[in-house]
């Protein structure tokens, strides 16, 4: 070959690579390059291999822009990372869709398209406003009394256990003296208190097993895939290497969560009358009952809608309460405000009601913080645009999947000014009482959680037992650090053993 060919081939391998690095769609936001097989995932993973969404900051930053695009593989994804724009993106039909046709979610669903998280359009709307409309009766949503009674029953038992022992197998596996297994220590009372609302009914303390194993499975799940959506969103047959990107341990999660409602559901159906209303789930076995109920509701439909709408108060609220409770042991000054305030308002001899929230406004702007500063789902779930449209300045191709960064948003600093310093002040008005809450933990839009109402006030009443009747110490040896977090979908603080006292 003449040196002339060489050079002109050279060139042209040059150009063509130079094309693929920096080369998108027209007129869209700025982009991260991307190298070939896994794109700008890649430059994520480099940057920080375990919290990759956290990479995205240097490139808003070299790019110069809160909206930045890159490739996850061959998908083109827009990334949104300021206040304003993720919540614009919340807030407009055309954002509200999902990827619906990736492999990897459709088998945690029976091969099908199903639940609330990962589907889009008519299916979407109907499943969704017939679960809220029904789950408000039910104290999801809501005040209701016989729930807020229910829970409260529940955080007595948490109570019980703690200050008198372990009894059953299962219960000394994660209380030893007066050592607790933080989250765990909270999963028989999170995950008993949302199947009661679904179900209608509670496990008893022998039987706390099965909401454990729930939580259990959620957090799994919750691990299974970095915050991006992973490889195996990117390459589908990559599911193949069993747990190498997490697949094995996706499918063993879900087929748990499934299994255990199916079993329930199948006992719930067997012993039903036309007149019960024992929870929710009554009601949509009623519903597909019916002669003129549309295609979408099925039996599979009501298995994955459960478990969707279990699954973020069978890894939120715990894994919330465990994060405050380190920044509190973390901040002393912060925790004897916070113990003195409940000294004032509460007392130590009963428990938080729903209507103390209002008057405990610095340990609610502790709670707001924490979800501040950890932020557990940090991208969020995508969305995908569903038609041609714009954002802020840039053009946005239809089906384009899009980010939305809360971590960075609830880091940036023309918004918080010191986004790192845990300061629940930043929520409180000079009188002291709640300020307007700018943060989006929950969401926003058609898209927000529907369990927030719910979350937050089963994470007060925790929070408000355990300062009440403990004080907490951290154990030599454990992950104490506010920086030891598992990594996922959502991030989560490591297990650890902490010390309890009583008051």
């Amino acid at each position: 070959m003449s040196p002339l060919l060489i050079v002109i081939f050279t060139l042209l391998l040059v150009y063509k690579l130079y094309r693929f690095a920096y080369d998108k769609p027209p007129n869209t936001p700025p982009g991260i390059i991307r190298v070939p097989i896994g794109g700008s995932y890649w430059l994520l993973l480099w940057g920080n291999y375990k919290f990759p969404h956290l990479t995205l900051n240097y490139y808003v930053k070299k790019l110069n822009s809160k909206i930045i695009s890159c490739y996850m593989g061959s998908f083109f994804v827009i990334i949104v990372n300021d206040y304003k724009s993720i919540k614009e993106v919340l807030g407009r039909d055309e954002f509200d869709g999902r990827i619906t046709n990736a492999d990897f979610l459709k088998d945690r669903a029976f091969g099908k398209e199903l639940g609330i998280f990962f589907v889009d359009g008519p299916k979407w709307h109907e499943q969704r406003r017939f679960a809220l409309r029904h789950m408000r009766d039910f104290g999801f949503g809501r005040r209701q009394e016989k729930l807020e009674s229910e829970i409260m029953d529940e955080m007595t038992l948490l109570l019980d256990i703690m200050k008198n022992g372990p009894i059953y197998d299962e219960e000394k596996q994660i209380l030893k003296g007066n050592l607790a297994l933080f989250p765990d220590i909270l999963y028989a009372s999170a995950g008993n208190n949302i199947w009661n609302v679904m179900f209608g009914h509670r496990f008893d303390r022998s039987e706390h097993d099965i909401p454990r194993r729930l939580c259990r499975a959620a957090v799994l799940f919750g691990k299974s895939n970095d915050t991006t959506g992973g490889a195996i969103f990117q390459h589908p047959f990559l599911k193949h290497f069993g747990n190498m990107f997490g697949y094995k341990n996706h499918m063993k999660a879900s087929n748990t969560l499934n299994n255990i409602v199916k079993e329930y559901l199948t006992y719930q159906k067997n012993f039903m009358s036309e007149n019960d209303e024992r929870g929710f789930i009554d009601r949509y076995l009623k519903k597909l009952n019916e002669d003129d109920k549309s295609n979408s509701f099925t039996e599979e439909q009501l298995i994955i809608l459960l478990v969707d709408m279990m699954f973020p108060a069978f890894v939120g609220i715990s894994g919330v309460t465990t994060h405050i409770l380190k920044y509190l042991m973390h901040h002393p000054r912060i925790m004897e405000k916070v113990r003195n305030e409940i000294d004032n308002v509460i007392g130590i001899g009963r428990l938080a009601t729903w209507e103390d929230r209002k008057n405990l406004p610095y340990l609610e702007a502790v709670i707001r913080e924490t979800l501040r500063i950890e932020t557990i789902a940090p991208l969020g779930i995508v969305h995908r645009c569903t038609r041609k449209t714009t954002l802020g300045c840039y053009e946005i191709p239809e089906n384009t999947p899009i980010f939305t960064n809360l971590a960075a948003m609830h880091h940036d600093p023309d918004l918080w000014g010191d986004p790192e310093v845990f300061r629940p002040e930043r929520f409180l008005k000079e009188d002291g009482q709640l300020a307007k809450d700018t943060s989006l933990s929950f969401g926003f839009g058609h898209r927000l959680c529907p369990g927030e109402t719910y979350s937050r006030y089963n994470i007060f009443g925790t929070l408000v037992l355990l300062l009440q009747n403990f004080n907490f110490f951290f154990v030599e040896g454990q992950p104490s650090s506010l920086e030891d977090k598992d990594s996922g979908i959502i991030v989560l603080p490591k297990d650890l053993w902490i010390r309890f006292e009583s008051c």
